[in-house]
């Protein structure tokens, strides 16, 4: 484990039994910028083949230009799309837009995004359950995330509204130096969970990579490096 050296890839195992099963493998780019996940899927007896999920994701400039999704259907050495996306950055207003599209290119969401200082804000347009080949504003469901973050860049609080629902749901998080608490307000099932920090995660928050290790007592990492 290093801090100084740049993370390369993070392979994921699952524990089953005495053995391990390659479960995630997510890839980086010199600066910390995710650009390929891969998470490894069951073999289907039917189609006689393992099926991945692939996503991989394009930086110019240091800002995403672009996502794609796809299905690995390992046996025919075919990746199937899914769905992708492309990116825009405004220097001038700081909003990165997202626009998500099915395989067939129909709309799924449009989603605006900026942060300045310790707030983010974003505002999708969605239209997940029936995509759309131009976008209708009237009819989008729409989405309205706050996120507020501390000194250290952590996230503090989370404040999400739907357009088609009364109460907003509010995230909360509590930080100390063993473990993090969060909780939720405004779901039907309102939570507090507590997890404790991880010296991989410290290392993962550290470089600020997009990654999340889960339980180790179920899974082990191995950490390949520049």
């Amino acid at each position: 484990m290093s801090y100084s050296q740049n993370i390369k890839s993070i392979t994921e195992f699952k524990k089953v039994g005495d053995s391990l099963t390659k479960n995630r493998l997510t890839e980086f780019d010199k600066s910390g910028n995710l650009i390929r996940e891969v998470n490894y899927g069951r073999y289907d007896s039917r189609l006689k083949t393992f099926r991945n999920k692939i996503r991989t994701f394009e930086y110019k400039n240091g800002q995403r230009i672009s996502e794609y999704f796809c299905e690995d259907f390992v046996a025919k050495d075919t990746c199937v799309l899914r769905s992708f996306s492309t990116f825009e950055f405004d220097k001038d207003s700081g909003i990165e837009k997202q626009t998500k599209y099915e395989s067939d290119s129909l709309i799924r969401f449009i989603k605006q995004t900026k942060k300045q200082k310790r707030v983010k804000t974003s505002k999708t347009h969605s239209w997940e359950f029936m995509p759309v080949e131009e976008p209708n504003y009237v009819k989008a469901l729409v989405l309205t995330d706050t996120i507020f973050f501390d000194k250290k860049n952590r996230k503090i609080k989370r404040v999400s509204y739907n357009s088609r629902e009364k109460r907003p749901v509010i995230e909360l998080y509590d930080y100390s130096k063993k473990a993090y608490t969060y909780q939720t307000k405004g779901t039907y099932r309102d939570t507090i969970l507590t997890f404790n920090y991880s010296k991989l995660q410290k290392l993962a928050d550290k470089k600020s990579l997009d990654y999340i290790f889960q339980n180790e007592e179920q899974f082990e990492y191995e950490i390949e490096y520049y």
